[in-house]
């Protein structure tokens, strides 16, 4: 009996060209002082009059109101006002996008109208984020956001414009520029949880109006924010580090050359888990292998201990149970360099934008959010307990990546233009994978995968916008777009392999789990819009589009009896039925084609002054990619166990159709209201799974990213009292949303989050700012994020959303 549990437990550059030739005064991007693709006109401590952000969305300088798309735009003060201090903040201030963190702290994926990514392998995000003009991967994407100059969320497909191509829409960040004065800024905060936090800036115009550079950095640290229940350093801590600097060219008045480096560095406990619920019995999964009498001994023992564990986290919502894994591990480390050159012939513009980034990242989480657990000793005939392990995962991922855009931008009477090809090319910086301990005792052999990927992305794409009339505008655009994607991975001894070791394996041919994995795929994307300038102040547009999601594969290759439907003991948990994952070793290419109405109006009624944007929009997603977990279905000693535990498939078309809505009004000058919302629904047109035995995915399974409805109501207010000569500023932001994202058609509860800050601004002239600030004021109770939400397997976890955390600012501008 011991021997068969015993084999039961063990069955997881032209840049440099555009130097030579090429724009101060480009009239398709912001000033040279600014230097960025995404200028807002508003000073560090103003609230933005209407009218007056500046967007380049469309990749030339517009008003916010002109820009006939659905996009939300905050400057660095903004972003200041609302305590945002990561990317991933954004999201109480952006209705309808969601930030979070499946599986880990730098698993981050972001989700717009109804798109999202799901948490397997390097899939293209569905909402790219950009930093300086560089697309990033979904790995290393949650940047901190000190001396930001600005962000834009852009809503619905994006392409025919610049970069990667998109479905759900991208996110644009853009640090701040250096300027043409010498000047900067030194900030500290302190707050609960013993947060500390230096930042800083520096501007110098080394040589005046040609050579001007900015260098800024910061520092975090924070003790946990979730304990551990049963001893232990805790989980969820903050250890950063972070630099950056910008150096802007201005030889003449013809060429602008900008070069941004950055470099972030964490070194954090990992993610602390909160144990939701037990969804069976573990006799369910141990019965059929050892009998009912043994299967009931140790699930009998099992379950009590969960329920144990379950009693004792309902009494410790921010604590989360260490076991063998102790705290986990949270190391990352991001270095990126972009380079983005313009030059301007008369009505002509040259551009380049070239981007290097390499990220590193070392996770380790106890998935099962379970304590120590142990089986009766008497089955392996042992007097004492013996250790037993429910589910950790760890992953190492180091990766490359390379992308370089060229633009030829023109600009006449009635038309402009814009006509440019993309290339990015990411690949292994070191070995990486992924290892599984799943139902196993110390001893048993861990599932070490390799996973090496490496992708190439081509593109070429133009647009053109032509007035009718002096109101009436057409914009038409297109762009084709060709992805190569290839994977060498499996179970190379006891660590990761690098990837020429593990081709130089998969060349032998061997049935081992060992192979490489191709896939190739081309799709064209479009759109089509009209707009009309009713009057000065009104805004009426509409658009159509195509987006479009290139092909990818699952790794490693699935190629012995556990992966191809065989037969062994491990499999089923004892049935001996091994699952065929052969059909999902590709995924296809997914597509939406939206069709989106909107007005953009600003007001004047009786002094106060506003503006109210709304949208309407509706998709039709195409070959929706879903991820299904092989927990339960491949054994996680197999050699070809699914890198992440988890694989993607094309499972079914959707429509997803939505309101948006973006207001503010000023009341008088230092009294502002604003509100942003979203509604969006999703409807499951068709399941398009190919038919596998031992796999069940249903419409109800569909992942629901977006939440039905979230909102926000802020207000912005200069108290009437100006102690030595300084402004007392008050901001208050209500956040709201229903329930979202979750994982095979669950949804995690809605809540809401009070966030206040109190500014005096200008202390007697001296450039002093004290402020204190409060997120989450009303200590919400609150899901940030599923981790396992699968009913398939016995346990599942979430992870918390943050308490309320307080503290006191102090910036010194000079």
């Amino acid at each position: 009996m011991s021997a068969k549990f015993t084999q039961l437990l063990c069955g997881s550059a032209v840049s440099a060209l555009l130097m030579a030739v090429g724009t101060a005064h480009a009239a398709v991007d912001v000033a040279p002082q600014e230097a960025t693709d995404v200028a807002v006109t508003t000073q560090a401590d103003e609230v933005p009059a209407d009218g007056d952000i500046v967007v380049t969305a469309r990749r030339r300088d517009e008003r916010l109101q002109d820009v006939p798309v659905s996009v939300v735009a905050f400057s660095g003060a903004a972003l200041e006002r609302s305590s945002v201090q990561t990317i991933a903040d954004i999201r109480t201030i952006s209705p309808g996008l969601t930030f979070s963190s499946e599986g880990g702290k730098d698993n981050t994926a972001v989700t717009l109208r109804g798109i999202g990514q799901i948490p397997t392998g390097e899939v293209t995000p569905g909402v790219v984020t950009y930093f300086a003009n560089v697309p990033m991967a979904s790995l290393g994407s949650n940047v901190p956001t000190y001396d930001i100059g600005s962000i834009q969320v852009l809503k619905g497909p994006q392409g025919t414009l610049f970069g990667r191509n998109t479905l759900g829409g991208a996110v644009l960040i853009t640090p701040q520029g250096p300027k043409q004065d010498f000047g900067g800024y030194v900030q500290g905060t302190y707050g609960n949880f013993d947060y500390r936090e230096v930042q800083g800036a520096l501007n110098v115009p080394v040589i005046p109006d040609v050579l001007a550079v900015r260098v800024a950095g910061q520092i975090r640290r924070s003790d946990p924010l979730t304990y551990s229940i049963n001893g232990g350093a805790g989980f969820n801590n903050i250890h950063q580090d972070s630099a950056r600097a910008s150096v802007l060219f201005t030889p003449n008045d013809w060429l602008t050359n900008t070069t941004v480096v950055d470099y972030f560095k964490a070194r954090e406990y990992g993610s602390g888990y909160y144990l939701l619920r037990q969804n069976f019995s573990f006799t369910a999964l141990f019965a059929p292998a050892l009998g009912p009498v043994a299967g009931g001994i140790v699930g009998g023992a099992l379950d009590a201990q969960t329920q144990g564990y379950l009693a004792q986290q309902k009494q410790n919502f921010y604590g989360a149970f260490a076991d063998s894994s102790g705290s986990g591990r949270a190391n990352r480390r991001n270095f990126g360099i972009s380079n983005d050159t313009s030059a301007a012939f008369g009505d002509f513009t040259l551009r380049n934008i070239f981007g290097l980034r390499k990220n590193r990242s070392d996770q380790l989480i106890n998935t099962a959010a379970l304590g120590p657990t142990a089986l009766p000793g008497a089955l392996f005939g042992s007097p004492v307990d013996v250790p037993f392990t429910v589910f950790h995962a760890a992953a190492l991922i180091q990766r490359q990546y390379l992308t370089d855009e060229v633009q030829f931008l023109g600009n006449f009477d009635k038309f402009d233009f814009i006509v440019g090809g993309f290339y990015s090319h990411d690949k292994p910086d070191g070995p990486s994978g992924s290892t599984f301990e799943a139902f196993v005792t110390p001893g048993s052999p861990a599932s070490v995968v390799t996973a090496n990927v490496t992708n190439t992305n081509y593109a070429v794409f133009g647009q053109l916008t032509y007035k009718l009339s002096d109101s009436v505008t057409v914009n038409a655009g297109a762009r084709y777009s060709w992805d190569k994607v290839s994977a060498c991975g499996g179970a190379i001894g006891t660590t990761y392999a690098s990837d020429e070791a593990c081709r130089t394996i998969a060349a032998r041919g061997l049935a081992d789990g060992v192979g490489v994995v191709t896939n190739s795929g081309s799709a064209p994307s479009w759109t089509f819009g009209i707009d009309w300038k009713a009057s000065p102040d009104l805004l009426l547009y509409a658009v159509t589009r195509r987006g479009y999601r290139g092909v990818n594969i699952n790794t490693p290759l699935f190629e012995t009896p556990f992966t191809t439907g065989g037969t062994n003991p491990a499999c089923g948990f004892g049935s001996g039925q091994c699952v065929d994952l052969r059909p999902f070793q590709k995924t296809g290419k997914e597509t939406l084609t939206d069709i989106e109405i909107g007005e953009k109006l600003n007001f004047d009624v009786s002094g106060a002054t506003g503006h109210l944007n709304t949208a309407v929009y509706y998709s039709k997603y195409k070959n929706a990619l879903q991820f299904l977990n092989a927990q339960a279905l491949v054994p996680s000693t197999a050699p070809d166990n699914p890198t992440n535990g988890s694989f993607g498939v094309n499972a079914a078309d959707l429509s997803i159709y939505g309101v948006e809505l973006d207001a503010a009004v000023n009341l008088t000058r230092d009294l502002t209201f604003t509100f942003n919302g979203a509604y969006t629904h999703m409807k499951v047109d068709k399941l398009t799974l190919p038919p596998v035995p031992g796999i069940s995915f249903t419409a109800s399974d569909v992942n629901r990213y977006s939440p039905s409805v979230s909102g926000t109501v802020g207000a912005s207010w200069t108290l009437p009292v100006h102690p030595a000569d300084g402004d007392l500023v008050l901001n208050a932001d209500l956040f709201m949303t229903a329930d979202f994202g979750g994982q095979y058609g669950e949804k995690l509860p809605g809540y809401n989050l009070v966030n206040m800050r109190l500014d005096w601004k200008n202390i007697a002239s001296t450039g002093l700012d004290i402020g204190v600030f409060a997120r989450n004021l009303t200590k919400e109770r609150y899901f940030a994020a599923p981790d396992v939400l699968l009913k398939s397997f016995p346990v599942n976890s979430v992870a918390v959303g943050e308490p309320r955390t307080y503290g006191v600012v102090a910036r010194l501008n000079f």
